[in-house]
């Protein structure tokens, strides 16, 4: 399975095993474990393509964290519906094992759709960026 043409890999993007090909994973995710939080920063487009993986790498963030996990969002340039199930789920899983899930510096097209679902009622959002 390849990529459409119009959705080129960001630069740096790994590639996937996808039920035996190989194509390019659109979303990066950087996981920086903290003695408290762990941030992840995610870099690229979210779609229903990379849902799997996105999820299966933000769960296991989740887990190790001890209070609840970050998610920078601020280099993300795309984002549909299978995203925003992802995060929602993660919000879910988060309050069920006393934990926190914190959306930080949503990019415009991530605050756009957190805005017209009402997801930015639900899930805590800030504005500003997770520091290095």
């Amino acid at each position: 399975m390849t990529s459409p043409p119009d959705r080129a890999p960001t630069a740096g993007a790994a590639a996937e095993h996808t039920r035996g090909t190989l194509h390019p994973s659109v979303v990066a995710v950087v996981v920086e474990p903290g003695p408290q939080r762990v941030l992840a920063r995610l870099r690229g487009e979210i779609d229903g393509e990379d849902a799997d993986g996105l999820r299966g790498r933000l769960t296991e963030a989740l887990d190790s964290s001890r209070h609840g996990l970050d998610v920078d969002l601020s280099a993300v340039t795309f984002c549909d519906s299978s995203g925003l199930h992802i995060l929602l789920d993660l919000n879910r899983r988060a309050l069920t094992a006393g934990k926190t899930l914190v959306l930080t510096a949503p990019s415009r097209p991530v605050a756009r759709l957190l805005r017209l679902s009402g997801a930015e009622q639900v899930l805590t959002v800030r504005d500003r960026p997770t520091p290095a």
